[in-house]
């Protein structure tokens, strides 16, 4: 069978994708890139706000006009599936802790049996790894319908993900993302800790770089200090996504966040006075219920006093089946986008001036992605961006001299040649 499969959303959504293709193709599919060659499509679907999820409908009708199998997997499969089979009553429902069934659900059992089961990577066209290592998350957030979909915290045992890992590492490839909704709880149901797994997957020989996805403040507070000490491995990427959504903490009660700024102010000292270095990425919600100008401005302050690299900005969406949705005194929607854009353009403003102090600097960069024409993404051993004129060799470590910085990425060029392994990195 030619299966096409299509993900949205976060990059645990994508991770998952990527394990159902290989899958369906250790067990004798081929998978293809277009809707129109296939004989049946998968949508990995997301949630996370309601402009999202009427794409998500629009995009599965459009599937369901082919006429073919249609499977709808991620967080729609598992928090809204009144809603999917409303829209498409012949769909099969695959949720997020099932992904592994896709092959049954294609009847795959027939084609192909002894194919492998582990198909490497490269044969994707992939030249980074995106690793889930855990479903659900500890929080409560009454703003969130993900966590409907994804459930309380269950953890792959460190040896699976060490044993993935170490596959993808011998397999060339040279970027390890760790994902999860929060990858800081990792554990939280095993005993264990992200900082023990980031420990054992650092002692993986190879020369390669991990990026560990979103950590919450109420999961990193616990173990700051043993995951910064997990961090200084050359091997982990210093970036640290750390959502605060919003810089008061009447409307962190009310978001039933579980953490104060204070709080969230802390674990950023402590991560930079380890490593000064390190990016900053944050998430804020502007326009929750009942949010006034001057909680909106204590959010803006925090900005100014944190000055993250990245700030993803997203306006309240009142999501059905939360408490937030039902929360008295809405922010109207003009209002909502004029805090969104001047949010915006303050994040711009602070990543634009972090950048220019890294103008002139020589550093050593990973070699990522094709970018825009014939440039090529890089990033630095902070995860900071660099565009460089191409072509040149995916997955290599090169020597860079930054020449140019801009609000979401640098620009710089090539020092020398490109090498497969890492030079000796230079003192901060």
């Amino acid at each position: 069978m030619k299966v096409f499969v299509e993900a949205y959303g976060c990059t645990q959504n994508y991770g998952e994708a990527r394990l159902m293709r290989e899958a369906l193709r250790g067990r004798g599919h081929d998978i293809v890139e277009g809707e129109g060659d296939a004989d049946a499509h998968v949508l990995v679907t997301c949630t996370v706000v309601e402009t999202t999820e009427r794409k998500m409908v629009r995009r599965m009708t459009e599937l369901a006009a082919l006429e073919k199998p249609l499977i709808v997997a991620g967080c729609m499969a598992a928090a809204q599936r009144d809603r999917v089979l409303a829209t498409v009553p012949r769909a099969k429902l695959l949720p997020p802790r099932k992904w592994p069934q896709i092959v049954d659900l294609l009847d795959a059992g027939t084609a192909c049996g002894d194919r492998s089961a582990e198909i490497e990577s490269q044969s994707f066209g992939w030249h980074d790894a995106i690793v889930p290592i855990a479903q659900g998350c500890a929080g409560r957030c009454t703003y969130c319908i993900t966590r409907v979909a994804r459930g309380r915290v269950a953890s792959d045992p460190i040896p699976a993900i060490v044993s993935q890992v170490r596959r993808h590492v011998e397999q060339g490839l040279r970027e390890i993302k760790l994902t999860g909704q929060d990858t800081a709880a990792y554990g939280l149901d095993s005993g264990t800790t992200l900082a023990a797994l980031l420990r054992a997957v650092a002692e993986i020989p190879g020369d390669f770089r991990v990026r560990v996805g979103m950590a919450d403040p109420l999961t990193v507070d616990p173990i700051c200090d043993e995951l910064v000490e997990a961090y200084a491995s050359e091997k982990v990427f210093k970036f640290l996504h750390l959502p605060v959504q919003s810089g008061d903490d009447g409307i962190l009660e009310a978001m039933r966040r579980e953490y104060t700024v204070a709080a969230f102010e802390e674990i950023v000292r402590i991560f930079r006075r380890a490593h000064p270095r390190m990016m900053l990425s944050t998430d804020v919600i502007v326009g929750f219920p009942g949010e006034t100008e001057e909680q909106f401005e204590r959010t803006m302050d925090l900005m100014r006093r944190v000055r993250p690299d990245i700030v993803n900005v997203t306006r309240f969406s009142a999501r059905a089946g939360t408490p937030a949705a039902g929360m008295p005194h809405p922010v109207v929607g003009w209002r909502t986008k004029e805090r969104s854009r001047r949010l915006t353009r303050l994040r711009f403003e602070i990543a634009r001036e972090i950048g220019e102090g890294f103008v002139g600097e020589e550093v050593e960069v990973l070699l990522t992605e094709q970018g825009k024409g014939t440039t090529v993404l890089a990033r630095t051993p902070e995860y900071r961006q660099v565009v460089l004129p191409g072509p040149l060799p995916l997955g290599n470590f090169a020597r860079v001299r930054i020449e140019e910085a801009h609000a979401t990425d640098l620009r710089g060029r090539v020092l020398g040649d490109v090498s497969a392994s890492p030079s000796p990195a230079s003192p901060p």
